[in-house]
């Protein structure tokens, strides 16, 4: 695949990385709603091809929305602060990250290895 095609994947990647991670903050505050953040995200990831080009944009995307979230806002509270279910969602980020580079180590293994 051409750089620019390469390109256009990983920006078109980053932003529903951005979106998924956008809807996983608006709906981690309830119990069901951090299961489905959390099914949703791993399984994007799961579901993707394990190339760097694809991987990459899309947990970096996710991210986004998750740290701006973790700053104050103008009321003084947090979007993601001090429950429970706003530590699993800090759990969740680097879980995500963590599957989607043991798919890519595991393409990068010889085959003999696996």
């Amino acid at each position: 695949m051409s750089l620019p095609v390469r390109l256009l994947v990983a920006a078109v990647l980053f932003v529903g990385g951005a979106l998924v991670g956008l809807a996983a903050v608006a709906v981690h505050s309830w119990w069901w709603g951090l299961l489905l953040a959390a099914v949703a995200s791993i399984g994007c990831v799961l579901a993707l091809p394990a190339r760097w080009w694809v991987q990459v944009p899309f947990t970096l995307g996710w991210w986004v929305p998750f740290v701006i979230a973790m700053f104050s806002r103008r009321e003084g509270d947090y979007a993601v602060g001090r429950h429970p279910l706003d530590y699993g969602l800090v759990v969740l980020g680097p879980v995500l990250e963590l599957v989607a580079l043991v798919k890519l180590v595991l393409r990068s293994a010889p085959r003999g290895a696996r």
